[in-house]
């Protein structure tokens, strides 16, 4: 799977979970989209809150 490819899969997972755009963004940047792309292939049940904690992402509120 092609870098291009594990990204439009991470940013379709997390927006099904209800993620916020910027958040998306940074959980598919160069520097965290292995990390992020590894994180739901090992938990695919994995909840918004879990990933964002795991990533060390933050929502805007």
């Amino acid at each position: 799977m092609t870098q291009f490819q594990k990204g439009i899969s991470v940013m379709n997972y997390l927006e099904g979970l209800g993620m916020e755009m910027m958040a998306i963004g940074q959980a598919i940047s160069d520097e965290n989209l292995e990390k992020s792309y590894q994180l739901i292939q090992e938990n695919p049940q994995i909840t918004k809150k879990v990933f964002l904690m795991k990533m060390e992402i933050e929502e805007e509120n």
